[in-house]
């Protein structure tokens, strides 16, 4: 199997605090795939599109409730199937399938993160391979400064805003893949963080020194 991209979104607390969690393991209500990673992170899948629709860490909401969730670039439509797997049953497989295009989710007993691959079989007709984190900013505000264009006004194409006298834009977010495994943001008790192990890239069209968008902070 030939793996395009895997990384995972970890959530993680940034206070100490003493939390009852529920069992591990997954529930569907009707097109919801619910899971629960028993260290505090519950999220939920969308099994008719492959959307991430919820993530919420010791009670707190991070994704965004807005019409667009979390997916591959603008959707993909997939058909998606949960099942427990692997060692002692301890891990929870999310499967989405959308023809050529084949993501996943994975977590894992005991860990706050949700582990996703993607396999191709032929080029995919979404245009860019990429997943894209729909967050809530009143959760997480604290990201990229210069890519906080909130409050701002567009001075071109709707990429880059003036605000207070500077110019912003989530191109000024963008980092070499060779220097990008970990990127994330943070609010009042809880950090999101997406992680690129070292062969995550190894496919990515551009080579090392390719530069993408990392974050843009905004309404």
């Amino acid at each position: 199997m030939r793996l395009q991209h895997s990384f995972l979104l970890s959530l993680q607390s940034l206070l100490l605090a003493k939390v009852a969690y529920a069992a591990f393991g997954f529930t569907t209500s009707g097109n919801s795939i619910n899971v629960d990673t028993n260290a505090g992170l519950l999220f939920t899948v969308d099994k008719s599109n492959g959307d991430i629709t919820s993530m919420k860490f010791n009670g707190i909401e991070v994704q965004d409730s807005g019409s667009k969730k979390s997916h591959i670039n603008s959707g993909i439509g997939a058909t998606c199937s949960a099942t427990r797997t692997g060692n002692s049953n301890n891990y929870i497989k999310i499967t989405c399938e959308a023809g050529s295009l084949t993501p996943y989710y994975v977590a894992r007993y005991n860990d706050p993160s949700i582990h996703m691959a993607t396999h191709i079989t032929a080029e995919p007709s979404v245009g860019e391979l990429r997943f894209i984190a729909r967050l809530r900013r009143s959760a997480v505000p604290n990201g990229f400064v210069a890519s906080d264009v909130n409050g701002g006004s567009v001075i071109e194409g709707s990429d880059v805003f003036n605000l207070n006298s500077q110019t912003r834009s989530k191109f000024y977010s963008s980092r070499q893949f060779i220097d990008d495994q970990v990127h994330g943001v943070t609010g009042n008790g809880v950090g999101v963080w997406m992680i690129i192990p070292g062969t995550g890239y190894e496919s990515a069209s551009g080579g090392p020194f390719f530069r993408d968008i990392n974050n843009q902070g905004s309404e």
